[in-house]
């Protein structure tokens, strides 16, 4: 039993480290346990100081801290094969002299150690960590799109963010998503990343769909992309 629930912890974290924050049905979900099980290691997390718990998930304390994400998502370029190994494909496809759409996405960050070598590159991202990332450590000029910044997400999906993305015209956008069907395409489990793409679309020439193995097979409420509006799975 011990075993097992140390199982369901860790599995819990490794969720947690890629999404930031879930619900308790996300997570009841993944694990395939009831939902006191999942609350009651929560509670034992929570305790534990690893993660806090919310009004019907639980978020990662150090995602609730600019300085130690920043941190957490650097040493994520070295501890991540299958996200740097993602990254390595991506970079291919961008030339010098383009300007490119990369998001918020974990997986997206693993391209910036790559970029630095790409000559004349615009970047406009959503996420203030990106962009802080891609200024320090490449030539690129960078944008961050305006607008509300999600709470503890770092993201902006705001009607302002959507608007200002309408004004400009992308060679290359760079996306992950929540889940990914051959069939149905990507979907998201929150209106506003589903709409941020659906714009997105609309103002770039080709789209490039970055997805973990862990969210291949997988639907959710809010469609983003059909198969027909991604030109790239990798």
């Amino acid at each position: 039993m011990g075993k097992a629930k140390d199982e369901r912890k860790q599995k819990i974290m490794m969720y947690l480290n890629e999404t930031k924050f879930a619900s308790l049905g996300e997570l009841v979900e993944f694990l395939h346990y009831s939902d006191a099980t999942v609350k009651r290691d929560l509670i034992e997390l929570e305790n534990e100081k690893q993660i806090r718990r919310t009004r019907g998930g639980a978020v990662l304390i150090d995602s609730e801290k600019v300085d130690a994400a920043y941190l957490t998502k650097v040493g994520n370029y070295v501890n991540d094969e299958e996200k740097r190994r993602i990254a390595e494909r991506a970079v291919t496809y961008i030339e010098d002299d383009m300007t490119i759409f990369v998001d918020s996405s974990s997986t997206a960050l693993h391209l910036i150690p790559y970029l630095k070598k790409i000559h004349g590159l615009r970047v406009v991202t959503n996420s203030v960590l990106t962009a802080a990332l891609l200024s320090e450590h490449t030539a690129a000029e960078v944008t961050i799109v305006g607008g509300t910044v999600t709470n503890k997400k770092f993201t902006v999906n705001s009607v302002t963010a959507v608007n200002q993305l309408r004004t400009y015209h992308f060679d290359l956008a760079l996306l992950s998503c929540r889940g990914y069907d051959e069939e149905k395409g990507a979907t998201e489990n929150t209106e506003g990343e589903a709409v941020f793409k659906q714009v997105l679309k609309d103002c770039t020439e080709k789209i490039i769909l970055m997805v973990l193995e862990s969210k291949r097979n997988k639907v959710y409420f809010y469609k983003s992309l059909l198969p027909e509006d991604i030109d790239i799975v990798i």
